[in-house]
């Protein structure tokens, strides 16, 4: 039977460490964007009450904000075409690979239990759980597509 101990926390503090910066710093640095966007809004909304042209300073610096890429940078190029049903099912079939594989990693050491490879059994518990939701996510894509990859 599997038992925590204190050999098990520094693998999932290590796990929930990594899972959780991937998700965090894409939500802290959308978050700091949109304070800045409103903040020059709100800026402009001042001027626009009391009915008077912002200074040439003011537009300038409101239009180095990233809105939604660097001053003088290209746009990023858009996708030639949507990805196609056959494309998001070959990533649906590789994250069913994986997480099946996790898993059964995960069931051959609840069968069979030992104390040194509880970090096994972590590990393979949030790769279950990564790639089954990237699997269902790319699945929901590959039901949405268009067979061709064309709209």
């Amino acid at each position: 039977m599997f038992h925590p101990s204190s050999e098990v926390f520094l693998p999932i503090a290590i796990l929930t460490i990594i899972f959780g910066a991937g998700t965090i710093i894409p939500i802290g640095i959308t978050w700091l964007q949109q304070r800045t966007k409103t903040k020059a809004i709100e800026v402009l909304k001042v001027y626009a009450e009391r009915g008077d042209e912002p200074p040439a300073s003011v537009l300038e610096a409101v239009n180095r904000i990233n809105w939604p890429f660097p001053p003088n940078a290209a746009p990023p190029p858009k996708p030639m075409r949507d990805q196609s049903r056959g494309e998001h099912l070959s990533h649906v079939a590789g994250s069913v690979c994986i997480a099946a594989g996790s898993a059964a990693v995960l069931w051959w050491q609840l069968s069979n239990p030992n104390p040194r490879f509880e970090w096994l059994m972590i590990t393979a518990i949030f790769t279950t759980i990564f790639f089954t939701a990237s699997g269902a996510a790319r699945l929901v894509a590959a039901l949405n597509a268009p067979a061709d990859g064309k709209r």
